[in-house]
């Protein structure tokens, strides 16, 4: 250890939720990774910092792990839980001066920590493809591939008219049991709605209904932003698949991105899905990056 890192003031923050000064830190040390890297991470800064606060008196979980040195944030990792089953996401980096000091590996291990206390399945750490930091820490704990998720990216919208197949209908609160229950039947999650939908129309996430013949056969969500509009949440109940409403569904998700004057789109997809992956490249999207996910280890 140098005279300096000896002199340095280091310290680690664990907390259940972000605040608004933290949400621009972290968003800061991401655009310096990506500047250094050029690779992609999966923060969901924005979920974090709106997510809605528990009711429950005092913390009842820790999702936030950040390492400061001399006050500057320097290393950041969060746990999400998204879709179904109960499998927990640990995404995060490291400031590129500060690699190679064990730094992310300890913050990686408080985290597995507070995962195994809350009784997740199976924990994921996550990495760019092309992230060579990312990879090297992998290997580093001995982490396990499990599978991987294309970003794609639509470019060019096309003209097609309304579909005579579905409608999407935007959700309110009054459809929340509708929401769960769709959330069950397509992604076999646990029922609950975590936002509100009124809420997150607040912050541009507006979640529609897919809508055939008076029924609600699926959902979808659209984050928008000035250049790009993120798909999100998207399926269709079982028995009404095989039938093109997939398509039709998302077709019309890229009309209303569309009349907003909304140039680009994005989504995610996992690669060993086939179906979703034709429907997607179909409609236009294009592969733009890799993210692979890891069954972590005994850190």
């Amino acid at each position: 250890m140098t005279g300096n890192e000896a002199l340095r003031n280091d310290s680690i923050v664990i907390k259940q939720y972000i605040t608004h000064t933290q949400y621009a830190e972290i968003n800061r040390l991401e655009a310096i990774c990506h500047a250094h890297d050029g690779t992609n991470l999966k923060l969901e800064t924005d979920y974090r910092l709106h997510r809605p606060k528990s009711a429950v008196p005092g913390i009842t979980e820790l999702n936030e792990f950040l390492y400061y040195a001399d006050g500057e944030l320097v290393s950041y990792l969060g746990i999400a839980s998204f879709g179904g089953g109960n499998a927990a996401e640990l995404n995060g980096m490291t400031h590129p001066d500060y690699r190679r000091k064990g730094i992310f590996t300890r913050l990686c291990g408080l985290a597995v920590e507070e995962c195994r206390r809350r009784s997740f399945d199976k924990i994921l750490l996550l990495s760019d493809g092309k992230s060579e930091s990312g990879q090297g820490f992998i290997r580093s704990v001995s982490g396990t591939y499990d599978f991987s998720e294309y970003r794609m990216r639509l470019r060019e919208h096309s003209t097609e008219e309304r579909s005579e197949l579905v409608a999407l209908r935007k959700a309110s609160n009054e459809d929340i049991s509708s929401l769960e229950r769709l959330d069950v039947a397509i992604f076999g999650g646990n029922g609950e709605v975590d936002v509100l939908p009124e809420e997150e129309e607040k912050r541009n996430r507006v979640t529609y209904l897919v809508e055939r013949d008076g029924m609600d056969v699926g959902r979808i969500k659209i984050t928008y932003a000035d250049s790009t509009a993120f798909i999100s949440g998207f399926g269709i109940v079982p028995d009404q698949r095989g039938q093109g409403l997939g398509k039709a569904a998302l077709k019309e998700a890229l009309l209303l991105i569309r009349e907003r004057n909304i140039p680009e789109a994005e989504l995610d997809v996992e690669c060993k899905n086939a179906n979703a992956l034709h429907l997607y490249t179909a409609c236009g999207f294009q592969e733009m990056s890799v993210m692979n996910y890891y069954q972590a280890p005994k850190i």
